[in-house]
């Protein structure tokens, strides 16, 4: 009998230690914690976004991980003062679709296999989707009244670009990685630091680890841009470019920017300057609340409290 109970005790105590050597807390933020699970997690679910993600050492991508995972955790306490989540259903299947669509995956059936291929539930995933709807919400509602856009020059920019295009409509499929440092040194240490960075894996990496933007998340993803709804000042830098090819550092309104342009197409199309028009300026209200989104969140995020363990 006792062989029996001190066989039961050693097991036991050989459980606890799996477990402690398992799970171990990594930090603490605004009172909640974070274990070495949950950057796990969240590697899984930027890898099922972004597969070069699983080319890195451990170590870069526990980072991206760990970034990843503090930045949720701040837009979600943030959020949490003005909202109720996990409420509008109908809402939320909107947002997935959405979301799953862009992964090129037909219905929600095999989203949930392709999440479980990651060790991925669909609940959590909806969990981190409504954040991020509601962050684009809120910022939307907090700031629309400051989205000032000059439209009369903006008609006369596509007015031009339109006149020289001769039917043919060309598209940019970009990457981008949005960074902003006020000190001059830090600036270009920060550019070289990056531009080593894409040397060393990839743009889409980096931009997963340095870029202050939403879309460092789809490792900096902006999808096609039409010719016609670039400035001239990114235009210029991009036009150039071959495809796998990313720009300078590119100076814009709140920051800097890298952009990487993943394809080039060219269209015939037919001439509709009012639906051009309409893109244009989503394409500009989209870029400033961005903007807005990144020193509001970079505001809030100087007075969370985070403790390493």
């Amino acid at each position: 009998m006792y062989r029996i109970f001190l066989i039961i005790y050693l097991l036991i105590i050989n459980i606890n230690n799996v477990v402690s050597d398992e799970v171990r807390i990594e930090f603490k933020i605004d009172n909640e914690i974070v274990t070495n699970v949950d950057i796990e997690r969240e590697y899984s679910y930027l890898t099922a976004l972004n597969t070069s993600l699983r080319s890195l050492e451990k170590k870069k991508a526990n980072e991206i991980a760990k970034s990843s995972v503090i930045k949720e955790i701040i837009k979600k306490n943030e959020l949490k003062k003005y909202y109720n989540l996990n409420q509008d259903q109908e809402y939320m299947a909107e947002i997935v679709k959405n979301f799953y669509e862009r992964l090129d995956i037909k219905n929600e059936k095999d989203f949930e296999t392709y999440l479980l291929q990651y060790g991925l539930k669909l609940d959590n995933v909806k969990k981190k989707l409504e954040i991020e709807a509601l962050w684009n919400e809120f910022i939307y509602k907090k700031y629309k009244g400051q989205i000032n856009i000059d439209e009369d020059k903006l008609r006369k920019i596509l007015k031009e670009k339109l006149k020289n295009n001769n039917d043919i409509q060309k598209s940019y499929l970009l990457s981008e990685i949005f960074f902003n440092e006020k000190n001059t040194k830090e600036l270009n240490n920060k550019y070289n630091l990056i531009n080593k960075s894409i040397k060393e894996i990839g743009f889409e990496n980096t931009a997963n680890k340095y870029s202050q933007s939403d879309s460092a998340r789809d490792g900096g993803n902006i999808d096609w841009v039409k010719d016609s709804q670039l400035s001239n000042i990114l235009k210029d830098q991009i036009v150039n470019l071959k495809i796998g090819e990313h720009s300078k550092m590119i100076t814009v309104p709140g920051g800097f920017l890298v952009i990487k342009v993943n394809d080039i197409k060219e269209e015939k199309v037919k001439k509709n300057f009012e639906k051009e028009f309409k893109r244009l300026i989503t394409y500009e209200q989209n870029r400033l609340l961005n903007q807005f989104s990144i020193i509001y969140f970079n505001r809030i995020k100087q007075n969370s409290d985070l403790s390493e363990k």
